[in-house]
């Protein structure tokens, strides 16, 4: 038996949205949004698919499954980046991640070595500058990134913990 993580429709969404996830991947993302009490007719759809491409899916239907979840959908790469990226701190600042891997993270895969939300501008920055600094300024810059990462991580910059509106209003 292993562990999985809890079901998180905002998650799966950022994920899907960001293009972690395969089209092969969503019969099994819908499987797990009807287990946790999601519903709907697409997800139910979806759900019944056997290894799926993208001629099998309209980009209509996965944002109306996501829709189905919760999540308002489609996902912006710009909020897809801000999550990912918080993710990438609160893992760094617990300790889970060595703070100049999260930034270069934050840097190459998030940021895609494109221009990055401005919210990000910072840490790039100082990611930037590490890769080739002398050791002797290691220590200055990690103090910097470390710094960087702690306040995305609190949430100086929005999301906090889910991207604002990601969620349907309650009705």
């Amino acid at each position: 038996m292993s562990i999985r993580e809890a079901f998180d429709p905002e998650r799966a969404a950022v994920r899907w949205y960001f293009r972690e996830s395969a089209h092969e991947a969503l019969p099994e993302i819908c499987i797990e949004a009807l287990e946790h009490g999601y519903d709907g007719p697409i997800l139910r759809r979806l759900a019944g698919l056997v290894k799926p491409t993208s001629r099998d899916i309209a980009e209509t239907q996965i944002d109306g499954a996501f829709r189905e979840m919760g999540v308002r959908a489609p996902v912006s790469e710009r909020d897809c980046q801000l999550y990912l990226a918080l993710e990438t701190a609160q893992a760094a600042v617990a300790g889970i991640v060595n703070p100049f891997n999260a930034a270069t993270h934050v840097r190459i895969y998030i940021c895609r070595l494109k221009q990055e939300p401005t919210e990000l501008s910072e840490l790039v920055r100082l990611s930037e500058e590490s890769e080739h600094a002398p050791r002797w300024k290691w220590g200055r810059l990690e103090k910097k990134i470390r710094l960087a990462l702690e306040n995305l991580a609190r949430g100086d910059l929005q999301p906090r913990l889910t991207i604002p509106g990601l969620r349907e209003p309650a009705t």
